[in-house]
């Protein structure tokens, strides 16, 4: 088993004894093996162990064979402890789930502050079949037919060439010993339904069907890296930035194939579920300025696009103005302001510049994101009112961006639609004696 290691990491290229590792140890039969490989073939390796307060004095004494089977082997060791409910039910999120963010958070932030250059888990085929079975039961696409990757990042998974069976193999033949988690024999995860249950029927039909299910799952993995060339070949037309949005052309997908698939691999990087891709297609000629929500983006329908940006967090306070000149950042940009005497040498052809008459003003200005309810006087209206609402529609500013538009206010009146029209009561004129100057640049 030791050469076919050593044989699996140097064809997959995971790491070499140049690099140092932390290996995640539970106690269990395949992390215990994983570390007797690591130290046999002569990796240098440190152990880290979480202990996630779950099972009483199991976790105790889980921790104090790990802390033991690592000065066994001389190595450094991490613990840490969690309190994996607590987390649970604060974040809404299930026991095991909690768990697995838990410690890949913490296997992180070890591996960054004592420069270790991998972290490996000692996931095998098994894991695998079962990893695939799980996400068929969900609904998957090439992403979840891949199963478990041998490298992603720093994660490293040097234990997918072997199945349970080899595994167990090895550790009986090297003799070494081991921890059971109890809850590995609980029906109440479905992860241990299917290892109970299920995978005993199909290794019926097929005894390796561990080793088949690894070997369609590299398979699958060679098919998304064409997929994803093929997909790649036609981003250049398909996607154009500025700033954080993002334009996705519709007219090219009409002209490839599956330009679902398309849509879907470009939109997952941003939280779009596949679901969500066949629904954005499925409309594309419809329901103009409808909007889809990931959780961390929007995506608006646009005749001729799909725009994508970030989802807008909580709004802002307001930033007071002083009469003095000054600057001011905020998060859709940079503003400067100062006083001129005269408009003589002023160019007002620029939306990102504002003039306003300094004598009219009410000092300290308040610099706010617009809301619902606002209006103002644009120039050029003679003094017509106008809601901002109705002003951002008519100038055609995608529902995403509308968010990102700020308004300068005087006294509760808005003198100035941030990088759009002035308000016509407070622009400066020729018989402004003061004059007060803005720039405004956007963040890039």
């Amino acid at each position: 088993m030791q050469q076919a290691f050593e044989q699996f990491i140097q064809d997959k290229a995971l790491f070499t004894h140049e690099n140092r590792l932390l290996l995640t140890v539970s106690g269990g039969i395949d992390s215990v093996v994983l570390a007797q490989l690591c130290h046999d073939v002569g990796y240098s390796f440190a152990i880290a162990h979480c202990n996630f307060q779950l099972r009483g004095e199991e976790s105790e004494q889980d921790e104090h064979f790990v802390k033991t089977l690592a000065q066994t082997y001389q190595v450094p060791f991490y613990t840490t402890r969690f309190q994996t409910k607590k987390y649970a039910d604060d974040n809404g999120i299930s026991t095991q789930m909690a768990a697995r963010d838990l410690r890949y958070d913490w296997f992180e932030k070890i591996r960054a502050q004592h420069q270790y250059d991998f972290i490996l888990t000692a996931h095998h085929q098994d894991d695998v079949l079962e990893t695939i079975l799980l996400n068929l039961t969900r609904g998957t696409g090439l992403a979840g037919l891949h199963g478990i990757l041998p490298k992603n990042g720093v994660i490293v998974r040097p234990l997918l060439f072997a199945t349970r069976k080899e595994i167990n193999a090895f550790l009986t033949n090297k003799q070494l010993t081991w921890r059971e988690d109890s809850s590995n024999t609980s029906v109440d995860y479905v992860r241990n339904r299917l290892r109970h249950d299920v995978i005993p029927v199909l290794r019926d039909l097929n005894p390796q069907v561990a080793a088949a299910a690894f070997q369609m799952a590299e398979r699958i993995q060679d098919v998304e890296k064409i997929v994803a060339q093929s997909i790649d070949a036609t981003s250049r037309l398909f996607v154009s930035t500025k700033n954080d949005a993002v334009w996705l052309n519709k007219a090219v997908l009409e002209n490839v194939s599956s330009p679902t698939e398309h849509l879907n691999y470009h939109l997952t990087e941003y939280g779009f579920s596949y679901t969500q891709a066949v629904l954005i297609w499925q409309q594309r000629n419809q329901s103009v300025g409808k909007q889809f929500l990931s959780a961390s983006h929007q995506l608006v329908n646009d005749r001729l696009h799909w725009l994508l940006t970030p989802r807008p967090s909580a709004a802002p306070s307001p930033i007071l103005l002083p009469a003095d000149s000054g600057e001011v950042a905020f998060q859709e940009g940079k503003l400067q302001w100062h006083k001129l005497n005269s408009l003589a040498t002023i160019s007002l052809g620029s939306a990102q510049s504002a003039y306003l008459d300094f004598d009219k003003l009410t000092f300290p200005l308040r610099l706010r994101p617009w809301g619902n309810g606002d209006w103002f006087c644009p120039s050029g209206m003679q003094g017509k009112r106008k809601k901002v609402s109705d002003f951002l529609i008519d100038s055609k500013i995608p529902r995403s961006l509308k968010s990102k538009v700020w308004v300068l206010e005087s006294a509760n009146d808005i003198v100035w639609l941030v990088g759009h029209r002035v308000d016509e009561r407070y622009k400066a004129t020729e018989n402004s004696l003061t004059i007060c100057a803005f720039q405004f640049d956007t963040t890039t």
